[in-house]
C-alpha cells in the first residue's frame, strides 16, 4: 500500500480583500470624523448702490471714526484712548449712541494692525447696540 505525503498548505496571505477593507476604513473614518467649521464675521452688507443713488453728506453728529492704528491705540475722533481698555470703549460708545441712537461708526484700521483689536472693537460696537457700522483699512 502506497501511502501519500500531505501537502504542506500554501503558507501566502490571501490579498484579494485587502483593497476592500482599506476602502471600508476610509469610509468609516469619513462618517465618524468631526470636521471644524471656521466661522468668520456675522454681518449683513447693504444692497450695492443704484447707478442714479444720490451722495450723502454726513455730518459729525451723524459720525463717529474710530481708527485703529497698528500699534494697537484706539482713536475716537481724534481722541486718542490708547491701547484697548474695554471699560473706556464701551464708555465712549455709549456716550456717542446717547447723543444719536442711529449714530453711524466708521472703523478703520491700518493694514499693519492686528486683526484681534478690530474684532475686539466691532464685539463692543455690537454689544453696545450700534446697528449701522462701516469696515475700511488703510
Amino acid at each position: 500500500m502506497k501511502v501519500s505525503r500531505k501537502r504542506k498548505g500554501s503558507s501566502e496571505i490571501p490579498t484579494a480583500s485587502t483593497s476592500d477593507i482599506a476602502f471600508l476604513l476610509i469610509i468609516f473614518f469619513m462618517a465618524t470624523t468631526k470636521f471644524d467649521v471656521k466661522e468668520g464675521l456675522s454681518l449683513v452688507l447693504p444692497p450695492a448702490p443704484k447707478e442714479d443713488s444720490q451722495i450723502v453728506q454726513l455730518t459729525e453728529k451723524e459720525l463717529t471714526k474710530i481708527i485703529i492704528t497698528s500699534n494697537g491705540e484706539i482713536i475716537f475722533n481724534k481722541e486718542n484712548t490708547g491701547l484697548f481698555n474695554q471699560a473706556v470703549v464701551d464708555s465712549k460708545i455709549k456716550e456717542f449712541l446717547k447723543l444719536n441712537s442711529l449714530m453711524i461708526f466708521s472703523v478703520k484700521t491700518d493694514r499693519s494692525a492686528k486683526y484681534n483689536e478690530m474684532i475686539k472693537v466691532l464685539d463692543r460696537l455690537k454689544a453696545a447696540g450700534a446697528e449701522k457700522i462701516s469696515l475700511s483699512t488703510n
